[in-house]
């Protein structure tokens, strides 16, 4: 069209070729959001859980790294797949808080599709194993925790969740691998008890699920030290040298330390915590309370507690929790990932999907 056309035109007919050009236009643009529309975001409440295989290993030793996504919302919401670097990271942490290096190189992927999401109802989790073949881990002390991470722009057309949720935190010890793991421990002597006590009772049962919800806090740790038995007065020895004046508020206890690996629940900044049970010997009396967990020095331990509340003991030495459920709360970890108890064993993500 020559500017000669142009300038014979009416400005009414310039006004017809002008609003049909931004009509065209406008159904150019409309037609490519419709086509690049972004999926709807849906709302929910995830929790993230690390739990690593070992809290303690030698420089070069693989260990595997246990996750766990669980929906503890009330609607039920589309998420990604576990996959590591793509829906989750994993971390290690110097003390200053710098990350160590990755060594596996980062991967290279197509967008996701629906495919790549997975339903998950309230209550419901999603499982992943790793492992720490792709850090260097010298001698020392790292952080270990983990993101769930999800975002737009891929091919998705379902809503999904979208966000990021952070695990809990671990503390891994790398010694070098031609020491051994070396903690200080102090055995409870009973080889000179003169008198043996034992004392029994019934016991409430409480399911995994039970011992979840009624714990103030649940972590993983190693015994660190079991510590001499004492009684309940203010210098802790036996209040009476006859045992038969011995009342029934008269408590013998054991203060047992654990170093505390992670938490799995209300986390505390202490990095180690002491428990108590009831029973144990002061050299010449010896009480056996055959519900009480016990604990063996260096023992890895899966341990649901509570604060202490019994008045006969709540009061007398420092602060201190004792195990949920007397021997129910305490499971020992093996090192084939499983956890056992009495002659009950299962694996540890079995476990962790009741928290």
């Amino acid at each position: 069209m020559d500017f000669k056309y142009i300038k014979d035109l009416s400005n009414i007919e310039i006004s017809k070729i002008i609003l049909i050009l931004l009509l065209i236009g406008s159904m150019l643009l409309a037609g490519g959001c419709i086509d690049s529309k972004e999926p709807d975001q849906q709302i929910g409440e995830l929790n993230f859980i690390l739990v690593p295989e070992k809290t303690q290993v030698q420089e070069g030793e693989i260990f595997k790294i246990h996750l766990m996504l669980t929906n503890v919302g009330n609607k039920t919401i589309n998420v990604w797949k576990m996959e590591e670097q793509v829906s989750y990271d994993i971390n290690f942490l110097f003390p200053n808080g710098s990350k160590v290096p990755y060594e596996c190189g980062v991967i290279s992927r197509v967008p996701l599709n629906n495919d790549d999401l997975v339903e998950l109802h309230p209550g419901q989790s999603l499982n992943a194993t790793f492992n720490s073949k792709c850090w260097n881990l010298d001698n020392g002390e790292y952080i270990l925790n983990a993101v769930y991470h999800t975002s737009r722009g891929e091919s998705i057309t379902k809503p999904y969740w979208i966000g990021m949720a952070e695990s809990n935190n671990f503390t891994i010890d790398v010694v070098n691998g031609k020491e051994p793991i070396e903690l200080a421990v102090e055995d409870v002597d009973n080889t000179t008890g003169k008198i043996n006590i034992a004392v029994s009772g019934e016991l409430e049962f409480l399911s995994y699920e039970d011992l979840s919800d009624r714990s103030d806090i649940i972590l993983i740790g190693t015994v660190k030290e079991v510590l001499p038995s004492k009684w309940n007065t203010a210098d802790g020895m036996r209040p009476t040298d006859d045992i038969y004046d011995l009342g029934w508020h008269d408590v013998l206890y054991t203060d047992v330390i654990i170093s505390v690996g992670g938490y799995l629940k209300n986390p505390l900044p202490e990095k180690e915590v002491i428990v108590r049970i009831q029973g144990g010997s002061d050299g010449y009396v010896s009480i056996d309370a055959e519900d009480e967990a016990s604990f063996s020095p260096l023992e890895r331990v899966f341990l649901y507690l509570n604060n202490d509340t019994w008045t006969d003991t709540k009061d007398f030495g420092p602060e201190h929790f004792v195990v949920t459920g007397a021997s129910q709360g305490k499971f020992t970890l093996t090192d084939d990932g499983r956890v056992t108890q009495f002659d009950r064993s299962l694996t540890l993500d079995e476990l962790l999907e009741t928290i």
